[in-house]
């Protein structure tokens, strides 16, 4: 065997161990992901299922609660009124939360905020044990009194079924609500009048889809005490507080938390149709011209004259 072939053979020898390697750690790699994902599963599942909004009442008030998947969680409190079930904005509180002891308990670390009644104060932490965690609910308890806590999931994670025949099927409705037109709050008695003009689609989850829209369930008044909900957090704006866009997306924000409690927890969206800020009449006509009943309403359209007692009820003329 001269020279050559030894060297073509040593060659081939180290490619082959080089493949046989390059296998090996392919192999290893896609064991040790696959190791990890099995080892990493059940808690990444229970703390997915932790991230959520959660709302706990008590006394006349209730805190709404966002955990969010960075380790942060923030809150806000807000207390009943005669009108409505929320009303005012008490105060808010922000943190960090994490899991203990292979999901047993939560620790509950608060980092800003104001002073509430709920006891937790800005630079404390509180340890709770999970008690139970499901779709709809999840019960804490205090670990130094064993006082329980039961916070209700705000939009509920537990799937309707489909439709029989495997349809995908209607999932959601949605509700048309009438125009809102309300003065916006002054800050001196000289500022010019302005209104805010906002017109609304309340979108919720239905509890079983349906297949067609002719199965869809009879729709219902809303609540009223929905609309008063509504007007009475719009008249305490200023225009300062809803003069951009940015603003208005998080007041949106702000009345869907507020109307949530009157939908179940199936409160989906609610969808903004269309808004002005009107500070003259010009402005306040190009909102209203697109209701009629709101034309009536401000005059710029006459009501209809009521039928004579002889006429009502007679078919029209042909």
């Amino acid at each position: 065997m001269n020279a050559k072939s030894v060297m073509t053979m040593t060659a081939s020898v180290k490619k082959k161990k080089k493949t046989f390697k390059s296998i090996f750690l392919v192999f290893f790699l896609i064991f040790f992901i696959a190791s990890c994902s099995k080892e990493e599963a059940p808690e990444d599942s229970f703390r997915m299922r932790m991230i959520d909004d959660w709302r706990f009442t008590f006394r006349r008030s209730f805190v709404i609660m966002s955990l969010k998947a960075n380790g942060n969680w923030e809150s806000q409190v807000r207390e009943e009124g005669r009108f409505s079930k929320v009303v005012e904005k008490k105060g808010s509180q922000r943190g960090k939360w994490e899991l203990k002891e292979d999901n047993k308990y939560i620790h509950i670390t608060v980092d800003s905020g104001d002073d509430l009644e709920i006891n937790w104060i800005p630079g404390n932490s509180y340890k709770y044990l999970i008690s139970s965690l499901t779709e709809e609910s999840l019960v804490l308890v205090k670990e130094d009194s064993g006082k329980t806590f039961e916070w209700t999931r705000i939009k509920s994670k537990k799937s309707a079924s489909a439709p029989a025949d495997g349809s995908p099927g209607i999932t959601e409705k949605t509700t048309r609500m009438e125009p809102i037109i309300i003065n916006l709050a002054k800050r001196n008695p000289f500022e010019k009048n302005r209104y805010v003009c906002i017109s609304f689609d309340v979108v919720e989850e239905l509890e079983v889809p349906v297949a067609t829209e002719a199965e869809l369930p009879p729709e219902s008044p809303l609540d009223p005490r929905v609309r008063e909900s509504l007007m009475l957090y719009l008249s305490s704006l200023k225009y300062k507080e809803i003069n951009t866009f940015k603003e208005v997306k998080e007041i949106r924000g702000e009345l869907e938390t507020m109307i949530s409690p009157y939908f179940g927890g199936r409160l989906k969206e609610l969808k903004l149709e269309n808004i002005i800020v009107a500070g003259t009449r010009g402005s306040l006509e190009e909102f209203i011209i697109q209701y009629s009943d709101q034309m009536v309403r401000f005059g710029l359209k006459p009501p209809e004259a009521p039928k004579p007692p002889e006429e009502e009820g007679k078919p029209p003329a042909e």
